[in-house]
């Protein structure tokens, strides 16, 4: 028998309190691994377009996850017509933006600046799909590639 990490722990009841919210139900939420968890989403400008993100943490919720979008088709997340064009969306490397480990490797001031650090309070999964979904609502101009 194994048991559960902290982090593990931590992701479970912020995932199960955010199935149960009504806004929740416009994300396919999928936890293929322990600290990994796929959503998919729609930006309001283009309803037909969907794109698969996973979301990987190597500690939830103190640390950023990384974000990266997928091919549905190949599974392969270094495909660029399977990111969107968006602001801090550089296809199809990373995001940068300080809700993401990618941005805080590459911003490595981030993490003691109060007007970026990460604030790991509250309920960190459904922080960040709601970043996500407002950036693409907000500044979505279709796909890249």
């Amino acid at each position: 028998m194994t048991s559960s990490s902290f982090s593990e722990l931590a992701l479970d009841d912020d995932l199960s309190v955010i199935r149960g919210l009504e806004e929740a139900q416009i994300w396919d939420l999928q936890r293929p691994a322990p600290l990994e968890v796929h959503a998919s989403f729609r930006p309001a400008s283009a309803t037909h377009e969907l794109f698969l993100v996973v979301l990987r943490w190597s500690e939830y919720p103190d640390q950023a996850p990384s974000v990266k979008f997928r091919d549905p088709e190949s599974h392969r997340d270094d495909v660029p017509h399977a990111w969107p064009n968006a602001r801090g969306v550089r296809a199809p490397l990373d995001i940068c933006a300080n809700y993401t480990a990618e941005g805080f490797a590459l911003h490595q001031e981030w993490r003691t600046d109060p007007n970026f650090r990460w604030q790991p309070d509250g309920n960190v999964l459904l922080k960040v799909l709601r970043i996500l979904q407002d950036e693409l609502d907000q500044t979505y101009t279709g796909r890249a590639g």
